[in-house]
């Protein structure tokens, strides 16, 4: 069992996201003033899933054409490309032969890597590097299980005052963009706004929460009482880009 170090923050974030990607987690929605909690496989089991479908209970080679297996071609081969990046980071830290599961060389990985950036062997640069590609795989995974609602924010973006602009498919619209998967967790914590001229970024309940209050500010609704923008967060692991960032990885969409 890999534990989280009391000393080095650095690799507790990386362990976070390694978790995201080998654990089953849960979540939960509320039915009538019930809440349900949900356990869900590990992020790569589920892409891996996703890739082969079956439906029917007992699909054989012979059997009728609703029976058969579905394959979903595009989650299929984002699953090999996620298996062959973790063996990449496997083998750059062991010589030993890796495992068939991507979960269980992710996981060994860390091991290693963690224990050699805890002794002062590989760089702060470097884990961040790491954190990024953790990052960014996890980030592409769960945009194809849970695909985010996305809204435009009709005022203009508070950091760079420009209303609208291309996103990144071309698109012309409102220049901030929030997605979000409410529907799915019940929350903002899994929430991010994202200017698409100034990449200023938002993120979880209190990034929409300071978000809408750099707008009143700037449409001049409140008054700026001087609170910075870094006051307004806690530390956080999920931010890639300009805007805010935790105090592990300030500056880190900038590289």
């Amino acid at each position: 069992m890999m534990h989280r170090s009391d000393t080095d923050p650095l690799t507790d974030d990386l362990l976070t996201m390694v978790d995201k990607l080998t654990m089953p987690h849960q979540s939960s929605f509320t039915v009538d003033e019930l809440t349900m909690i949900v356990t869900h496989d590990p992020l790569l089991h589920q892409l891996r899933a996703a890739g082969r479908s079956t439906t029917g209970a007992h699909a054989v080679g012979g059997g009728l054409a609703s029976e058969r297996n579905v394959i979903d071609s595009e989650a299929l081969e984002q699953y090999e490309k996620a298996k062959l990046q973790i063996v990449c980071l496997y083998q750059e830290v062991t010589d030993a032969r890796p495992f068939p599961d991507p979960v269980v060389n992710l996981r060994q990985w860390y091991i290693v890597f963690a224990n050699l950036a805890r002794s002062g062997k590989v760089s702060r640069d470097v884990v961040q590097k790491k954190y990024r590609i953790l990052y960014k795989l996890a980030s592409s995974i769960e945009g194809r299980l849970n695909p985010p609602t996305t809204l435009e924010i009709t005022s203009p973006c508070p950091r760079c005052g420009v209303s609208h602009g291309a996103d990144d498919k071309g698109a012309y619209r409102h220049a901030v963009i929030v997605e979000s998967r409410i529907e799915v967790y019940r929350s903002l914590e899994h929430t991010r706004a994202t200017c698409v001229v100034c990449k200023a970024t938002w993120v979880h309940g209190q990034g929409m929460r300071q978000l809408r209050y750099e707008i009143d500010v700037a449409e001049g609704t409140r008054a700026d009482d001087g609170e910075g923008v870094d006051q307004m967060f806690s530390n956080s692991d999920t931010i890639i880009g300009a805007g805010v960032h935790p105090s592990h990885f300030q500056g880190l969409g900038h590289r």
